[in-house]
Formats: C-alpha cells, sequence, structure tokens
C-alpha cells in the first residue's frame, strides 16, 4: 500500500502551462536527488520520464515516487506506507513548495484536499503507527520486507513487538530501516548453482577478509530467481570465505580458501563478531585472515 499526493498542473491561456523540467520539480526542496536517471537528462520536462525514484541522501530511507500523469495534467508523489519520519517530513516539505509554486491544492488517494500551508497537518505519525500495528496482528505474518533506496529490510513479529513497546515506537522503526540503508557494508548476493552429482541447486554466498558483510540469518530465493530456482530444490546454503593475498584493488588479490554451510558459519561467531539488523539480515564485521581460515575448517 502508498498513499498517493497529486497537484494539478497550473492553468493558461491555452489550456496548461509547459510542464516543469525534472530538475526544477527536484530542485524546489534542497537536497532531493534521483537516482533512476543521469543528470545530464534532468532538464528535460518531467512528463518525458516513465517514473522518477527520489530521496534525500543521508535522511530518506524509502523513495518518492516522482511522476507526471499527461491525462490528469498533475504532479504525482507516492510513498509507501512503511516510509520513515524523514521520508514523510521530505513529501510534505516538497508538496508545499510545488502547491505554492502552481497555486493549486494538494489531493491525496484518502479523499482529503489540502493547501500548501494545511499539507503540514497530514497525520502521518499516526498512519505509520497504525501500520506497523495492523502488520504486528497480521495472524499470516512471517516476515515482510520493505524495500528502502538501497536495500531491502527485513521485519517479523517480534522485531515489530520490540519497535511497538518502545517509548518512541516511530522513532525505533526509522532507525531500524537507516540503519540497514546506510550500513557501509557489503550485501553478499546470493548465486545459485546446480550440483552434477546430485542434481540439487546450492546457494553460495561470500564472506571476504577484513570486509564488513551482511548475510541473511536464513536464506530465502529472492524475487529474481523464483522463475529459475524452487525453493524445495536447493539442499545447501553455503558461503565462500575469501582472502586478500595482495593489493585489494587487484581482483587477481581475491583467493578462495574455502566454503562453509551458511547455519554453522553464524553458529561459529563468536556475539562480538556480529550484528543483527532487521529481522534476518546479520552484519558480520571485519574477520582477519586468521580468522577466516578457523572458520574454513568448520
Amino acid at each position: 500500500m502508498s498513499v498517493v499526493f497529486s497537484i494539478r498542473n497550473k492553468k493558461s491561456m491555452f489550456g496548461y502551462q509547459k510542464v516543469m523540467p525534472a530538475k526544477d520539480v527536484l530542485n524546489l526542496v534542497e537536497g532531493v536527488l534521483t537516482y533512476s536517471f543521469e543528470e545530464a537528462m534532468l532538464g528535460r520536462p518531467l512528463k518525458d520520464f516513465p517514473a522518477m525514484m527520489c530521496i534525500r541522501y543521508g535522511k530518506s530511507c524509502l523513495p518518492i515516487i516522482l511522476r507526471y500523469l499527461d491525462q490528469e495534467h498533475a504532479y504525482q508523489f507516492i510513498l509507501a506506507d512503511f516510509a520513515t519520519l524523514e521520508d514523510w517530513r521530505l513529501i510534505l516539505e516538497w508538496l508545499s513548495a510545488l502547491a505554492r509554486q502552481l497555486g493549486n491544492e494538494i489531493h491525496d488517494n484518502l479523499g482529503t484536499s489540502y493547501d500548501a500551508d494545511s499539507i503540514f497537518s497530514f497525520d502521518y505519525e499516526n498512519h505509520l503507527l497504525k501500520n506497523l500495528q495492523n502488520l504486528e496482528k497480521d495472524p499470516d505474518l512471517h516476515q515482510y520486507q520493505l524495500q528502502g533506496f538501497a536495500h531491502p529490510v527485513i521485519l517479523d513479529r517480534e522485531l515489530l513487538r520490540k519497535i511497538l513497546d518502545s517509548a518512541q515506537p516511530l522513532e525505533e522503526f526509522s532507525q531500524v530501516v537507516k540503519k540497514v540503508q546506510y550500513s557501509s557494508a557489503f550485501f553478499s548476493q546470493v548465486r545459485f548453482y546446480r550440483q552434477n552429482e546430485t542434481g540439487g541447486i546450492i546457494g553460495s554466498y561470500s564472506l571476504t577478509e577484513d570486509t564488513d558483510t551482511v548475510l541473511p540469518r536464513v536464506p530465502f530465493v529472492p524475487a529474481e530467481f523464483v522463475e529459475k530456482v524452487n525453493m524445495d530444490e536447493v539442499i545447501d546454503w553455503k558461503v565462500n570465505l575469501v582472502e586478500i593475498t595482495g593489493n585489494p584493488d587487484m581482483p587477481e588479490s581475491y583467493k578462495p580458501v574455502g566454503a562453509v554451510n551458511l547455519e554453522a558459519l553464524l553458529d561459529a561467531l563468536d556475539s562480538s563478531e556480529f550484528e543483527l539488523l532487521d529481522a534476518n539480515q546479520i552484519e558480520i564485521k571485519k574477520l582477519s585472515k586468521e580468522r577466516l581460515l578457523q572458520l574454513a575448517q568448520l
């Protein structure tokens, strides 16, 4: 679910004024950028782009989707229900600035209209809190994935209860999401290959010497692989351990030292060697060559 806001374009003598260049819409508020298109393209009218994913780097967590609807002659902003407090503050500031420039009202998909000032009365805190509460109560909840601008965030009932029981649940939730988005660790992506001997599929991650790395506690088949890989076919989940033998900027310096079972690896880690980021992602702190070689013996 998402909340959708729209602002009709300003009328002119012959219909509607020209659609603003994308860069002018982005520049209405300080620090907003899009990672969907190259900066050199942004001088074109916003209507030339299907949609833009927009953030304020350093604060945003979930992207704001920006586009122009020709049939409605309107600028449209879309924000996911589980956006963080900073995401909500940004979109309200942005909507206010555009509404003021165009001299038109803001309409949301909940049936309410606002002007450039009253948009700040949108009760996003209550909206977010209710969504978190409803998700926690969902009897079918196992894990819920939010797609941040940089990385997914995994929520489950245990984490949601911890968030909701905190003194400031909305701030707590926002910090969980932000910590994942701005982690400097390497997020290891799974690769799959079929084992010749058994015909079964192996899921493989990597963990490199002296590199903060994020691995899943419970592995899964990502959406981009579901048409090719059946979870029932995966007979093992491995982690390839890699040492650095020379200049880390040279690919030939990276040498495999072994492959171990993911669960066995995580069980062997000391509590000081990792940190839970969310309900399923673990950030493993930089491991020395000696420690990596030790783990390779599992």
